[in-house]
């Protein structure tokens, strides 16, 4: 599961969400599969923005690229194809990208279209 973390910074003094950032370990993006479903978990760490370690190799994610889905009702999803198609543009392969950054208003309009309360089923034996 890839670490979560929110970036902020200060505007008009008052703390704002910048970025929403998840950082997976070496080789951990399923870059062979279309999509990829996670699950956010809040609370979130919250970083300054001047925290922000750049020399890890990024990939931006546009809210075009986020998913839900009735079957991840709890999850968001990427849409790793077209990412994985502006990476290549870029001369970068895919497996070398490490981590994702999403503007924080981008994930806050997708949040909206999941439900509010997680449904769990199960079977008693």
């Amino acid at each position: 599961m890839p670490k979560q973390r929110v970036y902020y910074d200060y505007f008009e003094g008052n703390q704002v969400p910048f970025w929403y950032v998840l950082t997976f370990r070496p080789l951990e993006i399923p870059w062979d599969q279309e999509t990829y479903y996670f699950e956010v978990i809040a609370p979130f760490e919250y970083f300054e923005r001047d925290d922000f370690d750049d020399s890890i190799m990024s990939a931006t994610i546009n809210i075009e690229d986020l998913l839900t889905n009735n079957l991840h009702e709890c999850q968001l999803g990427l849409n790793l194809n077209q990412i994985k198609q502006r990476i290549l543009k870029h001369g970068v392969e895919p497996w070398q990208v490490s981590q994702f950054i999403i503007q924080l208003p981008d994930i806050e309009e997708v949040l909206k279209l999941l439900p509010n309360e997680r449904k769990a089923s199960f079977i008693l034996v």
